[in-house]
């Protein structure tokens, strides 16, 4: 209940701050105990299945599968991106509805089988997941780089936060220190701010991407000068953070591609 009115508390005070955005949703979810030799098959039914699943009835604005490389928890994280709360209610009913006239639509009884095996191996991979419903500012949500490449297995970076004050005060300074000066100096490909709304989760989550292990390392590790404002907004995001926080380092695996309707995995003719 305390989460849930947080939520609802963060979301009027968003919109009373922020006349002038409009709010972004994440559907989050976490897929745990995931052994190694189970990565390459849960990948290749994902694709499978997000493929048979897509079309221009679906809802979500965009797709992203990354698989944990460093710290504590889940295999893989897969998040889903929609306009409104409507769209999210509405796109995993169309999802199901997809896959099942494309599987029905087959003529070859062995084929559907087949196709009702991977379906129940797929389902299993999710046997033990979390998930969480975030929100996001249009301004703050999302920042690239111009012409930014995202078909490469990227790094991205997660910070995950509760806070003492205000979450978009928090938030806004995060952005403001370190997620715009690294995208204006390209040592950053990417990034943006989320906000809990529903499920388990954290009150503040931020995030940085970079388009190699090594760029990430190079940029975390190299001294680089920051201005007054930088400086002033790292005071206060540090002010705000209340407890200890979670960082994870992501593999980007694939993400879905709008414009060919597939999923696409990450790398050149994948």
């Amino acid at each position: 209940m305390k989460k849930l009115f947080l939520s609802l508390t963060f979301l009027l005070c968003f919109v009373m701050s922020n006349a002038q955005n409009t709010m972004m949703y994440e559907s989050v979810t976490y897929i745990n105990g995931l052994g190694i030799s189970d990565i390459p098959r849960f990948i290749e039914l994902h694709k499978k299945f997000a493929d048979l699943a897509a079309g221009e009835n679906r809802k979500a604005t965009g797709q992203w599968l990354f698989r944990h490389w460093y710290g504590s928890g889940h295999a893989f994280v897969l998040y889903d991106q929609y306009d409104s709360m409507e769209d999210y209610m509405t796109d995993s009913d169309l999802y199901l509805e997809n896959i099942k006239l494309k599987v029905e639509a087959l003529k070859d009884e062995n084929e559907k089988e087949a196709i009702k095996k991977d379906w129940a191996e797929y389902r299993a991979f999710s046997d033990g997941h979390t998930d969480e419903i975030r929100g996001a500012s249009s301004e703050t949500g999302f920042l690239t780089v111009e012409n930014v490449n995202f078909d490469v297995p990227f790094v991205m970076v997660v910070g995950r936060y509760n806070s003492s004050g205000s979450w978009t005060k928090m938030g806004n300074a995060f952005f403001d220190w370190r997620i715009k000066p690294e995208i204006d100096a390209g040592t950053s490909i990417a990034g943006g701010v989320s906000y809990h709304y529903m499920g388990s989760g954290p009150e503040v989550e931020v995030w940085q991407c970079y388009n190699s292990l090594v760029d990430f390392a190079t940029a975390v590790s190299t001294p680089s000068e920051q201005s007054d404002a930088a400086k002033e907004s790292s005071k206060t995001f540090w002010s705000l953070v209340s407890g200890g926080h979670e960082d994870q380092i992501y593999l980007h695996i694939g993400h879905f591609n709008l414009d060919k309707g597939v999923f696409d995995l990450a790398g050149a003719n994948k």
